[in-house]
């Protein structure tokens, strides 16, 4: 059994966030975005859950909603394209700022393509949705 399959057993493994700096994250956008609830430092925040695929298969991209209106504004090619998104900051850092990037050659948005093809199914995202729920305590 390998580790992805050994951490979907445990749980955590149907979602992602980027929380350390120069961590990034290449993928395609399979859905629309969902709203979570998270609790952090004892305060209810608005997070987004947004259900893509990477090389390693189907997960919900959990970020703000700054980071999502950035990756609104790219919508036009989600059907086309891979996009890439960097963290700029440090681990807890509230301040953090994502870097947004379209991957403009049409291989990688069609391997990513493949994976969604073969992988991905729309039951997986309430799977995930649940999953981080718990997890973020919203």
């Amino acid at each position: 059994m390998s580790w992805k399959e050994r951490m979907k057993e445990f749980g955590g493994g149907n979602f992602t966030f980027l929380s350390s700096d120069g961590e990034a994250i290449i993928f395609i956008v399979v859905e629309e975005p969902v709203l979570l609830h998270s609790n952090y430092k004892g305060q209810v925040q608005e997070r987004i859950g947004c259900p893509i695929v990477t090389e390693e298969g189907y997960t919900l991209f959990i970020c703000g909603k700054r980071l999502a209106r950035k990756l609104s504004k790219h919508e036009s090619i989600f059907n086309t394209s891979a996009l890439m998104v960097i963290r700029h900051g440090g681990e807890g850092d509230v301040n953090a700022k994502y870097e947004v990037r379209v991957f403009p050659e049409e291989e990688t948005y069609l391997r990513l393509r493949k994976v969604a093809d073969a992988q991905f199914t729309k039951e997986m995202i309430q799977e995930s949705i649940d999953e981080a729920s718990t997890v973020l305590g919203g």
